[in-house]
């Protein structure tokens, strides 16, 4: 079997959410005007993030001599032209006329063909990981076996997902919008969800007024996670974080800058609630925070962090290491959700899977079958390769 070519289809989407996505809305970079002055710390010019106005992503279609055809996902919430050339001009011919069986082969010439150059995260692993995804599609089909088989076999199907997510809001926010985040809260109780994850970093504040309103309205039995983005400084998520511990969150996702490892194992060391941290671009930086004792849970991104290959490689050094994975989601297509279900069903340290709960123009939209999510827990498909069935045709009308 040989793979004869390699498609990357940079997708915008329009979004049908009567509200932006969630991440825009905590941590955006609209809030932000130009030549801003603030006497606030960390300055907000470094607590801003770009985000689309459209729903973006770059899927990637792989085709062999032996009429299989694959198919991956390449996160690109921004600027997905930008990863689709790198897929076109550096990432095909290396994959060209080769087995696409052989994943973890392909994957270490994909990633030598940069590593010289530094290119160790980013939009390049973000390339790889869409082709990865599309090469374990295809060797599953060829099996005929689930990517979740070919991986070990399942430890857990269906797989519990916590709701993504609810933005905390400002301590001056009035009283009626208070009200309507907890009415949120407990609709998405309601429709069988165990668990959310909230956006935090609108200050310290607010983000306990409004956390602990859903606490209350929630009860001690429903799972709450708390994600910063970085927005803290060391000092700052120390004092959060020993607040979040005494509501009960079960774990604090990126308190502080990503890049202050010291200042996680600082964290992590004086905390009791687990620290994780879910922009872990392959298992290099994985094993940095291990062995600094700065990390409970792991949450690579499938279509982020190398694709099926790298992260089950960071699973299981997580996994050596008695530490949780938790694979990270937020935004993208139906793909997107069935790999990463495949890799949260055969991983033995498993915690949870996080799951976007915005209407999806590129969901279940795309496919012929439904992935099937039932009072909180999401069915990993059973058939051969990723198990989904395209509808191109649909894809496609979303193409940049």
């Amino acid at each position: 079997m040989k793979i004869t070519r390699v498609e990357a289809i940079a997708i915008q989407a329009k979004p049908i959410d009567k509200k932006p996505y969630w991440g825009s809305r905590a941590w955006g970079d609209e809030r932000s005007g130009p030549g801003e002055i603030s006497t606030e710390f960390p300055a907000p010019q470094r607590r801003r993030y770009v985000y689309s106005k459209t729903i973006d992503t770059v899927v990637v279609r792989i085709e062999t001599d032996t009429g299989h055809v694959g198919w991956g996902e390449a996160k690109a919430p921004v600027a997905p032209q930008a990863t689709a050339k790198i897929i076109e001009l550096l990432l095909a011919d290396i994959v060209l006329g080769a087995d696409p069986r052989e994943t973890t082969l392909l994957w270490e010439r994909m990633y030598a063909g940069m590593r010289v150059r530094g290119h160790r995260a980013g939009f390049y692993l973000e390339a790889i990981s869409g082709i990865d995804i599309a090469l374990w599609d295809v060797a599953g089909q060829a099996a005929g076996a689930s990517i979740t088989t070919l991986l070990g076999g399942a430890f857990r199907n269906p797989v519990r997902v916590y709701a993504s997510g609810l933005p905390a809001l400002p301590l001056d926010a009035p009283d009626e919008a208070l009200a309507e985040l907890v009415a949120e809260a407990v609709a998405l109780r309601d429709a069988g969800y165990t668990g959310l994850k909230m956006a935090i970093g609108r200050g310290l504040k607010g983000d306990l007024r409004s956390i602990g309103a859903i606490r209350d309205a929630l009860g001690d039995d429903f799972i709450l996670y708390a994600d910063a983005a970085g927005v803290y400084s060391r000092a700052q998520a120390l004092w959060l974080g020993h607040a979040l511990e005494d509501l009960g969150v079960g774990f604090f996702e990126m308190p502080t800058f990503p890049e202050d490892v010291e200042g996680y194992a600082e964290l992590a060391q004086a905390l009791t609630i687990p620290i994780a941290l879910d922009s872990i671009g392959s298992r290099h930086e994985a094993i940095e925070l291990i062995r600094a004792r700065a990390i409970d849970v792991l949450q690579p991104d499938v279509c982020r962090a190398g694709g099926i290959t790298e992260c089950r490689r960071i699973a299981e050094l997580a996994d050596a290491h008695g530490l949780a994975f938790a694979p990270h989601i937020s935004i993208g297509s139906a793909i997107h959700f069935a790999a990463s279900a495949h890799l949260a069903s055969a991983m033995p340290n498993t915690l949870t899977s996080e799951y976007w709960i915005g209407d999806n123009p590129i969901g279940n939209a795309i496919v012929e079958q439904p992935l099937r999510l039932v009072d909180g827990y999401l069915h990993t498909p059973t058939s051969p390769g990723l198990g989904l069935e395209l509808r191109e045709e649909v894809l496609r009308q979303h193409s940049a």
